[in-house]
């Protein structure tokens, strides 16, 4: 029996069978080495574990709003893991300053182009927090700002009231975010 050489054809795909071989390697133990320091979780751990919110300053006419934020800001403090919402005594204190809401005309009515028929509503909060042993300030009066789209359906007045939670529930989390990620 005579055994023929390899041909080209034979080689190449050898050659190619360990070439991708190598690349699976390679991007195998690149991702085993980016993911060794993975952490479950959106955070890093902040350096306390209680916090106190302060009553919030409501500096606008947004009626109401300063107690909607207050119990959405600690609900979603609350849910975080490792920290606590203290009602006194907590290692960290937050303050949050509602300090501007404006609402502008974004459509009109077909039949009236003075009158709107959807509004766009924009909160902003100032928040200080504070470590309550050493007095540091991890930050000062940094601002945050959420917007809700509001469609008129009957009057302004009740479809403004039925947006407040919508904005301060998402100013909540902008804030909480800010408190609980790494300054």
């Amino acid at each position: 029996m005579r055994l023929h050489p390899p041909n080209s054809i034979t080689r190449s795909r050898g050659l190619l069978s360990l070439a991708m071989g190598m690349v699976f390697l390679v991007m195998a133990g690149t991702g085993i080495v980016g993911c060794a320091n993975y952490k479950l979780g959106k955070y890093s751990k902040t350096p306390f574990s209680s916090i106190t919110v302060q009553p919030i300053e409501n500096e606008t006419f947004a009626a109401q709003a300063q107690s909607i934020l207050n119990q959405q800001l600690n609900d979603s403090l609350a849910q975080e893991s490792g920290l606590r919402v203290a009602a006194t005594g907590g290692q960290a204190t937050l303050r949050v300053r509602i300090t501007s809401y404006t609402h502008t005309v974004s459509a009109t009515r077909s039949d009236d182009t003075v009158l709107g028929s959807s509004y766009t509503l924009r909160m902003t909060a100032l928040c200080t927090l504070t470590d309550n042993n050493t007095g540091e300030v991890y930050f000062k009066d940094r601002e945050i700002r959420a917007s809700a789209d509001a469609h008129v359906t009957g009057n302004y007045s009740s479809t403004e009231y039925q947006t407040m939670p919508i904005i301060t529930r998402e100013l909540a989390r902008k804030i909480k975010d800010s408190v609980v990620s790494t300054w």
